[in-house]
């Protein structure tokens, strides 16, 4: 008798370290409590879960019931769970110290919470580097789970995706599974009889295999009716065991399948999902990459498709300034806390760092939510803090970011400034060690695929996946985007934005900034003090002052748990503040001059859809009194009412 084809189901839960709790209990309600319950009614349908460090320490808080019916799961061998960076970063963006300890700290977890220690892993958003085989192999990581995108685009044909793969780095090895793209999208939308009859039709012995987030079944929209009201989950594990009792149907956990038959030797590229690849491109480029793949859906007659794809993960830092500085920093930060004996809070801190979700941009809101991203720089700063003992006076002149040109990082007793004299001496890091935030760290306003006009119509695949063709084209923005990142004491004249290199002479406790344009010659002397950064311009022509001068401030004050829709600058005598409720610290403008401001706003696609993000303020300030002098001071503060110095507990052992 012919052996019967294989399902394997896997399933990942995460929310992000610092979501919204309200966004975090509604899916526990919504999702991770049904799910469970759903599937202890059906204990013939072995399931392999993941889920995130971040969100089994939420769980722990605030609903342990979820956590529960999970450890009866797993004893009564229903679920093999898998393995992970416990706070779920892009495993190949990190040091190689920090992807073994992510992943050795999440398996000392399991193992004390469910007394079963993980051979396989869920690489978070399936990125994949080559030296990722190494890393596997020497954690005692046995299997990892992939799409099967990622090897049909090396060559492996479809009528061997159905099995075990096998690669290596270095002579270390580690197995591959192939997730179904086809169940991807087909799970929970399409009738369940039509999903189990297909998977019953494979060739025999044959693997399919599901994975994918766990959210779909309850918290996407849409999803909770269709999972659960309409009862499609139910249904969908009925049909499964009736199969399996018929012997039309095998079904297995992940880990039995990646022990099964002989692997088949593969060599795999830097890679993710389709859609996380095209999402990395620049806009332009990724508009059109995404006009291609709807042509190639519809007529594809060379089979060309799985070869035509977009970029790596690290496109995004590519894309966007912003997260590009803050993985440069976080890979300096892993570097503090090496150096400095790597004491358990400070790398509990890094790690949380680490979370990968606003290090990028895809359909939901990523690096443009400022109380995920801000929330990263925070655990950041918090670590090097616990790590270290903080300079307090200085001038420091290094490749902070990796572009091959030096920045200035002076610092003060209250923290640092970063400051890029080849972006025309703008403060693009303002660091408080008392409030652990980077005051100035705003997303710009860039320009995303879904702004533009006719994107929508000609997309395939509409209305079976949450994706960017959710978002209605033609999306308005009444403000400009930003081609460059944007921080504090951006200067321009006459309305002209000053972004040309500086010179630089290096002083004791800062440094001069000088530049020429159009006759104009413009110097700005940056000074640490007790209290903050002092900056002092002067602006003249042919030696005598200038008017036109404008510098502009770009903050956001960090708030954990809070959108930044309450963003707002106040004035005090003696200047203004950029505030906002919640935060922990905020940034004090002290200065003789006038002042606007307005809230930056982007325009992002979210789960909701097509939303107005508040990014931050920028604050423009001007001369009140001598033409072509101005003298401010930017002043970290903690803010009324913040104890500072804050941090998320870790997950604790049970």
């Amino acid at each position: 008798m012919a052996e019967a084809p294989r399902l394997a189901l896997v399933v990942h839960f995460h929310q992000p370290v610092d979501n919204l709790e309200r966004v975090v209990a509604r899916a526990a309600r919504r999702c991770y409590l049904p799910f469970l319950e759903a599937i202890a009614r059906h204990p013939e349908v072995p399931f392999t879960l993941h889920y995130s460090g971040c969100l089994l320490a939420w769980l722990e808080r605030v609903a342990p019931v979820v956590l529960e019916r999970l450890q009866e799961r797993v004893r009564a061998g229903q679920v093999e769970l898998l393995g992970g960076g416990l706070e779920e970063p892009i495993l190949a963006s990190l040091p190689e110290r920090d992807r073994e300890a992510q992943i050795a700290r999440m398996a000392s977890l399991l193992e004390s919470w469910f007394g079963q220690r993980p051979r396989g892993l869920w690489l978070a958003e399936r990125v994949w580097e080559p030296d990722l085989a190494s890393t596997l192999s020497r954690s005692g990581i046995h299997y990892a789970i992939l799409d099967d995108t990622t090897l049909r685009a090396v060559g492996v044909e479809e009528d061997r995706l159905g099995g075990v793969f096998v690669t290596e780095h270095q002579g270390l090895t580690v197995r591959i599974l192939a997730a179904s793209r086809r169940l991807r999208y087909r799970i929970p939308y399409s009738p369940p009889q039509s999903v189990v009859r297909e998977l019953v039709a494979s060739p025999p012995g044959w693997l399919s295999l599901y994975a994918d987030d766990g959210e779909k079944f309850g918290e996407w929209p849409g999803t909770s009716r269709q999972v659960y009201r309409r009862r499609w989950l139910e249904r969908f594990l009925e049909r499964l065991r009736e199969g399996a009792q018929a012997g039309r149907l095998r079904l297995v956990q992940a880990g039995q399948a990646a022990g099964e038959g002989s692997p088949t030797p593969v060599q795999l590229p830097s890679s993710s999902y389709d859609e996380m690849m095209t999402w990395a491109l620049p806009t332009p480029v990724r508009h059109r990459l995404e006009l291609a793949s709807a042509g190639l859906a519809a007529s594809d007659p060379l089979q060309v498709a799985p070869y035509v794809r977009g970029v790596p993960w690290r496109g995004f830092q590519a894309k966007y300034p912003e997260v590009a500085r803050l993985q440069q920093q976080m890979v300096r930060v892993s570097g503090v806390v090496a150096s400095e004996g790597s004491a358990e809070a400070a790398v509990a801190e890094l790690h949380r760092g680490q979370c990968n979700c606003g290090y990028w941009h895809g359909t939901f809101g990523g690096a443009y939510l400022t109380f995920l991203r801000l929330g990263l720089w925070h655990h950041l700063v918090r670590a090097e803090r616990l790590a270290s003992r903080p300079r307090r006076w200085g001038v420091e002149v290094t490749d902070l970011d990796g572009d091959g040109l030096p920045e200035l990082r002076i610092f003060g007793p209250w923290g640092y400034a970063t400051v890029d004299s080849h972006l025309g001496g703008q403060v693009v890091e303002l660091v408080s060690w008392e409030a652990e935030a980077n005051l100035v760290a705003v997303m710009g306003r860039h320009q995303e695929s879904y702004h533009l006009e006719g994107k929508t119509a000609s997309l395939p695949a509409r209305g079976m996946e949450l994706a960017p063709l959710e978002a209605p084209s033609g999306v308005s923005t009444d403000q400009p985007f930003d081609a460059e990142e944007v921080g504090a004491l951006r200067d321009s004249v006459n309305g002209a934005v000053w972004g040309l290199p500086y010179g630089v002479e290096v002083l004791p406790t800062g440094a001069v900034l000088s530049a020429e344009r159009d006759g104009l010659r413009l110097r700005k002397w940056l000074t640490a003090t007790e209290s903050g950064l002092r900056a002092s311009y002067r602006l003249d022509r042919d030696g005598s002052p200038a008017s036109g001068l404008a510098v502009e401030v770009r903050a956001c004050p960090w708030a954990s748990g809070r959108k930044a829709d309450s963003v707002a600058v106040r004035s005090f005598p003696g200047g203004v503040r950029v505030m906002q409720a919640g935060a922990t610290g905020q940034l004090a403008i002290r200065g003789h001059f006038d002042h606007t401001w307005e809230r930056i706003v982007a325009v992002g696609s979210t789960l909701s859809g097509v939303e107005r993000l508040v990014q931050g303020a920028a604050v423009y300030v001007v001369p009140r009194a001598a033409a072509g002098e101005l003298e401010i001071e930017l002043i970290p503060e903690v803010a009324e009412g913040s104890q500072g110095r804050g941090g998320g507990a870790a997950p604790a052992a049970r």
